[in-house]
């Protein structure tokens, strides 16, 4: 449904209860492209906000470019939100636009809100920001940039049926072997593509092997630039996985699903894996700090801006007044 009210206080606390949202921006290419983030609504504004890292600028960079953005609050894992309750949608999707300044903030007060967020739902977030190491490490993790997204469109979902087990989908071109046994271990994915208006837009679908791609149930869309998104979490925030399949959706030729049933309707064809966040691995942490130290370098000689000094006291003052809440 839509409301004349764009975001009432009903849905808004659906979207403060889920700890993530997607949100998708839209590439230099055209394709609409999703990652999982977490952020804040923020109602005397009307807005959501969210910030990302100069290490993870392409979000914010492609905000810059074309403001069109969409946000989905699908995954309800450490809601608390019992879904069963009548009337209760259990997905909600903002479409509207966004804003990020060319300015990197270090200063956490600024945002109070957003940090205090970050900080109850993801305690493991603090080793990010505990020791001397660790801070002159992953300082740049914390050069952040802010992106505010005003909704223009607010429709509301039920939750997906309980899944029937694991996605099952084989190697195929665009899909690497090893990202396709991974796909085992998601029950759905996140297709982010552009609607009739041209606005970006998000669906939870359970893909399956078709007509040599993967058939998208349920969308009603036109053929065109998409991407799926695969990502999870647990109740606080940790075991985090991300990924991203780029590619197109077209019209399918009634070949047979995996479970041989012919359907005519839209198929995504991959073309690449864009990778996203792992946190398994004895290897992970040394790529992940060194990737991000990399990327955020290459930000700010870009720009020739100097390395910025963030303010820990700020962050320090953030964690003891949550603490202090519990």
């Amino acid at each position: 449904m839509e409301h004349d009210q764009l975001v009432d206080p009903g849905v808004a606390r659906i979207m403060s209860s889920y700890l993530t949202c997607e949100v998708a921006t839209i590439s230099r290419s055209g394709t609409p492209v999703a990652w999982p983030v977490s952020g804040v609504w923020r109602p005397a504004d009307q807005t959501f906000v969210l910030s990302t890292s100069i290490g993870f600028a392409q979000k914010a960079l492609n905000v810059r470019r074309d403001p069109r953005v969409a946000l989905l609050f699908s995954d309800p894992t450490g809601s608390g939100l019992d879904l069963s309750v009548p009337d209760r949608p259990g997905q909600v999707l903002l479409q509207g636009e966004g804003e990020s300044p060319d300015e990197i903030v270090t200063s956490f007060a600024r945002n109070a809100d957003l940090w205090q967020r970050i900080s109850s739902a993801q305690p493991s977030s603090r080793a990010l920001s505990t020791g001397g190491l660790v801070r002159r490490l992953l300082d740049v993790y914390y050069m952040r940039l802010i992106i505010s997204v005003t909704p223009v469109v607010v429709t509301t979902r039920p939750a997906l049926p309980a899944p029937r087990g694991p996605l099952s989908v084989p190697a195929m071109p665009g899909l690497p072997a090893p990202v396709a046994r991974e796909l085992g271990s998601f029950t759905s994915g996140v297709l982010a593509r552009l609607d009739d208006d041209g606005r970006p837009t998000l669906e939870r679908v359970v893909p399956v092997a078709a007509d040599g791609g993967l058939l998208v149930p349920g969308v009603d869309a036109k053929p065109g630039p998409a991407s799926l998104l695969f990502h999870r979490h647990d109740e606080q925030l940790a075991g985090n996985r991300s990924f991203v399949v780029l590619g197109e959706l077209t019209v399918s030729d009634g070949g047979a699903s995996e479970g041989g049933v012919s359907d005519g309707g839209l198929v995504f064809r991959p073309e690449r894996v864009v990778e996203g966040v792992r946190t398994a691995g004895l290897l992970t942490p040394f790529r992940f700090v060194r990737g991000l130290r990399a990327r955020a370098q290459a930000y700010l000689d870009r720009r020739g801006l100097e390395r910025p000094t963030v303010a820990w006291e700020e962050l320090d003052a953030i964690h003891a007044a949550v603490d202090a809440a519990r």
